[in-house]
């Protein structure tokens, strides 16, 4: 299995190989259309026509130019169209376009809660900000994760799914969709809804052309109604639409089916338990209700199901938008013999109830493991079961009263406030001021309230704890997101200095928060070979060894630098003594490099963070830092 980098760079070629499949779809469409103008033209000209639509010759080339531009303008269009609304929303749009409704913060259901954990409990474990739960009202059990990226992505979950599945089939459910996520499916998935949507309106259009009313010269006075070769033309351009939206569908399920085995193999590693995903693929079997969802947008969005959400005629393994299920079954479980026991939903739903009431009630806490650079690479996009059971570990260790806070969009924003607060009293007093003018009143009363809590915290629970705070401070306002955003500069700016903690709370609520509210321009890879940003990870580098304790900080440094520039010779930045005020600039440049050249540098980073044997909280929050600029998820070490 290819690592996260790998992961990125095939989900780049993936892109590019949409894309031409996609232009060659829009030809195939071009000369389709332009056969059935032409044929609408004879066929009016024999049958209809007196002469006004007399037509010599078979190709003309001006006939052909308004069909390739009337096409072209139609597809390109309302695929520009859908992506953009789609960017709007991000994942959301996805969810609330099937009728998901978004969990409640604070539910007491203990199905709902239960998945929350879940999906906290994955978040934290792979390195990214919690992403927000929605709960599709549907029986059949199924599950879906869509977004361009990380920060923009939700995870739904059927009502089915959490009313039927265990825990252990759920968390399956669950990390199946975070592979999505990790390994960029969901941004394809994303950008193939939005292209694909142009070509489902030449269609339309023939609609629009077989419907359309007018006053022709062969019709009595004031009799209106569609010129039969108008509507003999819509006809045969509805024919080549509809021919053409069904090979846009093979082009959605062919992309989507060669994923979803990867996603279940990073299911395994993530849980180290095959049995959960299996048992869920096989309570889905067994279910009479299956997995379809019955809602107008499901054709549409098939692809981003955890199973197939259409109906089981359409589920044909040439034509299905994923694998046979009891293909997937054998591929994790050798010994599945191809039948499935038929589930009862009445005792099922009973004895899942009780499991999620008793698994509320606290679980063991886990010792956190050693790891070597190896290791931790592995993990970036891959997380494994140790890094899930030292997420539970983790959450544990977070005060219940600071997690039931995350929840919420008032008091998250106390949460993120009151970490920011100066231990000196004067700054403290001053910060406080600063937020007496420009903090929401109830916001500054709950900070208060909750400030006590927050710094007793330990400092190895900050990052988490500002993962679970993410879902709460996606749902402000825009007014609120900007009144937020101005009392952390406030805040931050108190001191007149720039901490490790705070250029790391800065760039994580920049990199996940800020997309959601403002336009931002995806980074573009400008930099193929590493000697283009040397400088910039030389700088970075530096940073981190500035941060560390090392006995030979040269040494480090030098053999960092290797890792990055790797075979490349007579290119060799020098150990740097530089500040944050710096880092932006070397964190955006670097962002532009391939994922291959991304890899090298983290690894490069982790190699100097445990170069000494010991991983320091203000190694890590650099370390998080610059991994959420180059868009890479960073597990917790």
């Amino acid at each position: 299995m290819k690592d996260f980098f790998g992961q990125q760079a095939q989900a780049r070629r993936n892109t590019t190989l949409l894309v031409l499949l996609f232009s060659c779809a829009v030809v195939v469409i071009i000369l389709s259309v332009y056969l059935a103008i032409t044929a609408g033209l004879f066929l009016t000209q024999m049958f209809v026509s007196q002469g006004d639509w007399f037509i010599r010759d078979f190709w003309d080339d001006e006939r052909f130019l308004w069909v390739v531009g009337l096409t072209m303008l139609i597809v390109t269009s309302g695929s520009l169209y859908r992506t953009y609304q789609l960017k709007q929303g991000g994942g959301a749009a996805v969810a609330e376009m099937l009728g998901a409704q978004r969990v409640p913060a604070a539910t007491e259901d203990p199905l709902l809660r239960r998945l929350q954990n879940v999906v906290e409990e994955m978040a934290i474990a792979a390195g990214l900000p919690v992403p927000p739960v929605y709960l599709l009202p549907q029986a059949g059990i199924n599950a879906f994760a869509a977004g361009f990226g990380r920060s923009d992505a939700v995870v739904a979950v059927t009502s089915g799914a959490i009313e039927l599945l265990n825990r252990d089939e759920l968390q399956g459910v669950i990390a199946h969709e975070f592979s999505h996520i990790l390994n960029g499916d969901t941004r394809l998935k994303m950008r193939l809804m939005g292209l694909l949507f142009g070509i489902t309106l030449i269609s339309d259009a023939g609609i629009v052309m077989m419907t359309a009313r007018n006053t022709s010269a062969y019709r009595t006075s004031g009799e209106r109604g569609t010129h039969p070769g108008i509507a003999l033309i819509g006809f045969l351009i509805f024919l080549v639409g509809t021919i053409g939206a069904v090979f846009a569908d093979m082009i959605k399920r062919a992309v989507s089916r060669q994923r979803e085995f990867l996603a279940d193999a990073a299911a395994v590693q993530f849980t180290r338990n095959p049995a959960g995903i299996a048992s869920a693929l096989k309570v889905i079997g067994g279910y009479k209700g299956g997995s379809r969802v019955n809602h107008t947008a499901t054709q549409q969005t098939s692809h981003f199901f955890f199973g197939n959400a259409v109906k089981s005629w359409e589920n044909k393994d040439w034509w299905a938008t994923h694998p046979p299920l009891a293909e997937r079954i054998k591929r994790l479980d050798a010994s599945f013999a191809g039948s499935f026991d038929t589930i009862d939903p009445g005792s099922r739903s009973a004895s899942v109830m009780h499991e999620a009431v008793s698994s509320l009630s606290g679980q063991p806490s886990i010792e956190v493991l050693q790891v070597d650079v190896e290791t931790v690479m592995q993990s970036i996009g891959q997380p494994d079961a140790d890094a899930l059971q030292q997420a539970v570990s983790l959450l544990e260790r977070i005060p219940d009263r600071l997690r039931q806070f995350a929840h919420d969009p008032f008091t998250a924003r106390a949460i993120v406030y009151g970490l920011l607060l100066d231990e000196q009293k004067v700054i403290r007093s001053a910060q406080l001021d600063a937020l007496e003018s420009q903090a929401d009143a109830n916001v500054l009363r709950e900070l208060l309230d909750i400030q006590p809590v927050v710094s007793g915290l330990e400092a190895e629970l900050h990052i988490p704890l500002l993962e679970l705070l993410m879902p709460a401070l996606k749902s402000l306002s825009q007014p609120q997101y900007k009144q937020f955003r101005q009392c952390i500069a406030a805040l931050i700016k108190a001191d007149n200095e720039l901490s490790i903690f705070e250029y790391m709370l800065h760039r994580m609520l920049i990199r996940h928060l800020h997309p959601g509210f403002t336009r931002v321009k995806p980074a573009v890879v400008y930099y193929d070979v590493a000697s283009e940003i040397a400088d910039e990870a030389g700088l970075i580098v530096s940073m981190l060894i500035r941060e560390g304790r090392h006995e030979h900080p040269e040494k480090v440094f030098d053999h960092a630098m290797s890792q990055v520039l790797a075979w490349q010779t007579g290119i060799q930045p020098s150990l740097q003594q530089s500040d944050l005020s710096k880092l932006d600039q070397a964190l955006n440049k670097a962002d532009k490099a391939t994922p291959e050249i991304k890899r090298r540098l983290v690894k490069a980073c982790v190699e100097v963070v445990l170069a000494d044997g010991q991983v320091r909280v203000n190694e890590f929050e650099l370390l998080r830092a610059v991994c959420d600029a180059l868009g890479c998820p960073m597990p917790q070490i």
